[in-house]
């Protein structure tokens, strides 16, 4: 039996509304799983403190996420004996957490109807403990308002009274009495003051007592588990309290602080910005006269450089360091220039600045002058050249946060600054091409002697495409093929079509080709616009010289039928997670119905993906995708537990897409394995990296935007799953704020009506094998044109963010999905071992009852439709309740990877085409023969049902054709004659009958249909 229990520490309200004289009596009965508790009455007090606890015994923990804790508040009538309802609070039981992270919350109180009225906060603290020494809360006995006791001598006097009857406990639960009246509110914190009624909200009183003041920590985190009765605690996602820029987040409700500015779902940074611009009048250092100057800027135990100029006395820098303010230690702020050398580095001179003078600078305010500053040299001198500098402190709302260097515990040379800036990157803007290759004319080949057996190779840039080989003894060819192939704005590459000759086996020889620009194209937005047949020039290959294509005499010709569609939408990841379904023609676009505002707070916990110093470390970065807008935050650098706070909007237009953010581990800074700080990595060589030099992915996050409420601010931390080889592994956790706004609620729900996919889509649909091969022609050129970005993203990170590999077979993925479909049917197997119940008569009331309802159906049949559509609207009115509160995340019970074998995964995890041995392969080969055997057996068997069907009519079994037409006949006499409810009733009670007049044997309808022929026979 389980000890887990609900413990709740009912702690004070605030601002009750007053019953009597501005006052009232108050008392709060808190209920859970069918038990009730009640506290003490407070009289004459709308600002009372409890500070009581109670217990809950738990009956069913596996069904704990779809419980609910309700606390109402209550006012006591002394002289009718009744009680009149403040307010109440629900917390759903995915916001329960352990006893070591709970902490006292202040709750809005809400109404208990519709016409009642409620104000004010309570404060509860809510945990589980399973503690087998605490026990249950006694039950508590009804209230006589008249008598009860109110203050903690009389309630003392009461609990001293022994009971006979029961238990004797051990471990009694303490509960603190109010105090008199003079110390019942809560001392304030050191450094604050009290604020009264009338100046200030409580939830501004609470907000500046949780932002401690200068640099003291906030609040501490709330976490809180989600739903999810099959899925691993550690696996769950964590419902969260963090103090955001727009106040406090408590269940998805914003407690407004101070002003918000536009980054309300980050954590505000105070950073210390230091911007070197440039130097002048630098002296000579070196013998030759040269100087080779680099600025160090040096905060406390912090030094950061700036990348150096050869030969250069007047050199321009303009780079950004920022220090966040908990880690500044130290008051001056040392900027020293120095000349790079060989064997080391030479002083150049320094400027010595004090951070108690630096301005502080709030956007929108225009950007801080920069200032010249004198160098002064080792000797005091003050003519070592001049340096222009800009200090000031700000927050991440400042538009150098991006393009800054951001200090880290770990120095970083200057030549990789590119590559932990974080950035936005718009995707490219793809187009479909479709070529249809018609026809081509007067064709020579260079072999006289053979008939010609002549293809069309059509080249987009690595994309290449063949027509069927056609043999004709004339110069004509005709083909009527068409492709589809992937191009990108600005189109860089060009249309190839080359006309080659199969001569001999394996050798093609060409005999001409045409190079058309893709932008010449025609673009065309729906199927309507005609796109007519142009004949094209040939050109023999090798002739670049204008004189010599002149003097060509080579007359061939192709026709094509060639457009840019613009219809159509580019899919360039996995049907099930897209994040944007607009076509390609901005003309066809409809405007945005929402907005989407994500903050990147951090990530916690994370697992070490490379050693240096002989310890773990991880350089973490995230990147977020969503419509065409790429986000990548800032690399922290050497850091397990990053703090990014960053955020993002997009702009929504169409809800049923998938925002999907992954965390990565920086592979341009290196470790141990690695030269650290010193190795020189480039973007261009990502598609032949080597394992080593990727970007390790760490976890990934999908958030539905249909599954957001609007108005709400979601703050979860996300566990961050990766399936490895060996089996599923926690990552860390990623903190997230995320926001959905509409503009119109109307335009939302219209969007419901709208096909998913444009037009294009269904006017001329593409086949599965075009979608899978453009999908991965589209990842490509993403990932190619990302990749020449400065930071680039990776091929691995466009591939992983993609699910490239998704449409890859695995076994695991199988079993998932075979199981998700069992399901599905689960609810008609159920209803139908129901009606095999009620038809066997297990249960002779039920199975009477449905009698009763099948006869006022057949008679009243009027009643069918609305009967199935009201019940369908009451269990949806009733699921409401147990609405699931927070987005849906990775599974992996339904995702089946915590019990599948290491073989599975292996095989999952392989290459394509595959490397690895012959035995390996031939057993994995044997094991998909066996399961797809099954698979063909049940297509086999449904096939075979279906043909025997279609063999009532067919005569191929003419005495039980000639049998079925018989049938035909007096069943439509009889059913001709006879009332359509006598023959309903009557076979309704033939179903239902008794098991007395059944036989165990099958009926004879069935033995005839089975007895039908089906053309297995004709199956070799």
């Amino acid at each position: 039996m389980s000890n887990l229990k609900l413990g709740v520490e009912v702690v004070s309200a605030h601002d009750l509304i007053p019953k009597e004289q501005g006052t009232a009596n108050a008392f709060v009965e808190v209920e859970f799983d069918d038990q009730k508790f009640r506290t003490a009455i407070k009289d004459r007090d709308i600002n009372p403190v409890w500070n009581e606890q109670f217990f809950f015994n738990i009956s069913d923990p596996s069904r704990l996420q779809e419980k609910e804790l309700e606390a109402y508040v209550y006012h006591a009538n002394r002289v009718s004996n009744n009680k009149t309802c403040l307010g109440k609070v629900r917390i759903s039981g995915t916001s329960f957490v352990s006893q070591s992270d709970a902490a006292p919350l202040h709750y809005p109180l809400e109404k208990r109807t519709i016409l009642s009225r409620a104000r004010g906060e309570l404060g509860l603290r809510v945990f589980l403990t399973d503690d087998p020494s605490v026990r249950v809360s006694a039950p508590g006995q009804d209230f006589n308002f008249a008598s009860t006791p109110t203050t903690a001598q009389e309630q003392a006097t009461v609990n001293s009274i022994p009971n006979p009857f029961q238990e004797t406990r051990t471990n009694e639960v303490r509960q603190f009495q109010h105090l008199p009246r003079e110390q019942q509110r809560p001392a304030p914190m050191a450094g604050q003051q009290y604020y009264a009624q009338g100046q200030g909200s409580y939830g501004d009183q609470q907000q500046r007592n949780y932002a401690a003041a200068g640099n003291k920590p906030e609040a501490p985190q709330v976490r809180m588990y989600s739903a999810g009765p099959q899925q691993p605690v550690d696996f769950q996602l964590k419902e969260t309290s963090p103090t955001l820029g727009g106040g406090r987040i408590v269940h998805g409700r914003v407690m407004p602080g101070e002003k918000a500015g536009a980054y309300d779902l980050v954590e505000k940074m105070h950073i210390l910005f230091v911007r070197v611009v440039k130097a002048r009048e630098l002296p000579h250092m070196d013998l030759t006269g040269s100087l080779d100057p680099y600025v160090e800027v040096h905060l406390g135990n912090y030094k950061m450089k700036t990348k150096f100029f050869e030969k250069n006395q007047r050199p321009e820098w303009d780079e950004v360091f920022a220090f966040p303010k908990e880690v500044v230690q130290s008051s001056t702020l040392e900027v020293v220039v120095k000349d790079k050398d060989i064997l080391r580095d030479d002083y150049v001179g320094r400027v010595m600045l004090d951070l108690n003078e630096v301005p502080v600078r709030v956007p929108p305010d225009s950007p801080l002058a920069p200032e010249w500053y004198r160098l002064m040299g080792k000797d005091g001198m003050r003519d070592r050249g001049e340096l222009m500098l800009a200090v000031w402190y700000g927050t991440q709302a400042d538009e150098c946060f991006p393009s800054a260097i951001h200090a880290g515990s770990t120095p970083i040379d200057s030549h990789f600054h590119n590559y932990i800036r974080g950035k936005v990157y718009p995707a490219p803007r793809m187009w479909y091409v479709r070529v249809n290759v018609i026809e081509a004319q007067d064709i020579f080949t260079m072999e006289h002697h053979h008939i010609p057996n002549v293809f069309v190779k059509v080249r987009i840039g690595h994309q290449l495409l063949k027509t069927r080989q056609v043999r004709s003894p004339t110069k004509n060819f005709m083909w009527n093929e068409e492709m589809m192939f992937v191009a990108a704005e600005p189109f860089e590459d060009d249309l190839i079509i080359q006309i080659e000759d199969r001569v001999a086996q394996d050798k093609d020889e060409v005999i001409g080709e045409a190079i058309i620009p893709i932008a010449r194209l025609q673009k065309r937005a729906d199927h309507k616009a005609i796109v007519r047949p142009v004949w094209f020039d040939l050109r023999r290959p090798g002739l670049i010289d204008m004189n010599q294509l002149k003097e060509d005499k080579f007359y061939a010709k192709i026709s094509l039928r060639v457009c840019l569609e613009g219809g159509y939408h580019v899919l360039d990841e996995s049907t099930q997670y897209c994040s944007d379904l607009r076509p390609t023609m901005k003309q066809l676009w409809k405007p945005p119905i929402g907005l989407l505002e994500v903050g990147i707070l951090s990530a916690n916990g994370l697992t070490p993906t490379k050693t240096r110093q002989e310890r773990g470390s991880c350089d973490p970065y995230c990147v977020a995708k969503y419509g065409h807008k790429w986000v990548r935050t800032r690399t922290i650098v050497d850091n397990l537990n990053p703090r990014f706070n960053e955020q993002y909007t997009w702009d929504v237009f169409d809800h049923g897409t998938v925002l999907t953010i992954g965390l990565f581990d920086n592979c341009h800074i290196g470790g141990d394995n690695h030269d650290h700080g010193h190795g020189h990595s480039h973007s261009h060589s990502h598609s032949h990296s080597s394992p080593s030099s990727m970007d390790k992915p760490i976890g990934k996050v999908r958030i539905r935007i249909s599954t957001l409420e609007t108005r709400r601010v979601y703050t979860h931390t996300y566990p961050l799953l990766v399936l490895h080889p060996s089996g599923v592994k926690k990552m860390g956790e990623l903190h997230l704020a995320i926001r959905f706004s509409v503009t119109s609620l109307l335009n939302v729900f219209l969007t419901y009506s709208h096909p998913l996919l444009p037009k294009m889509h269904y006017s001329q649909p593409l086949s599965i094998v075009q979608q899978e091969m453009l999908r991965h022609q589209a990842v490509q050129v993403v990932a190619q044109r990302l990749g020449r970005m400065e930071p680039p993203v990776r091929r691995e990170v466009v591939e992983y963010m993609s699910d490239a590999r998704s449409h890859l077979w695995s076994m695991r993925r199988s079993k998932a999905n075979f199981f998700r479909l069992m399901q599905v049917f689960s609810g008609f197997i159920a209803a139908g071992k129901w009606f095999g119940d009620v038809c066997q008569w297990k249960n002779p009331v039920t199975t009477v009852l449905v009698h009763v309802l099948f006869i006022m159906l057949v008679f009243y049949p009027d009643l069918i439709l609305p009967t199935i559509f009201l019940y369908m609207f009451l269990i949806g009115l009733w699921n409401y309740r147990f609405r699931p509160r927070v987005p849906p995340h990775m599974n992996t019970r339904i995702s089946y990877a915590d019990v599948a074998h290491p073989d599975e995964l292996d095989e999952e995890f392989d290459t394509f085409p595959t490397s690895k041995s012959p035995d390996l392969i031939r057993m994995r080969y044997d094991r998909l023969r066996h399961v797809a055997g099954r698979i063909q057996t049940v297509v086999g068997d449904i096939a075979t049902q279906g043909e025997r069907i279609q063999s009532l009519l067919s005569w191929r079994d003419p005495r039980a054709t000639a049998m079925f037409l018989l049938f035909c006949l007096f069943t439509a006499i009889i059913l001709y004659i006879t009332p359509f409810q006598v023959i309903a009733l009557c076979l309704g009670f033939f179903w239902m009958r008794h098991p007395r007049f059944r036989h165990k044997v099958p009926a004879a309808p069935v033995n005839f249909f089975r007895r039908l022929p089906a053309k297995t026979d004709s199956l070799l």
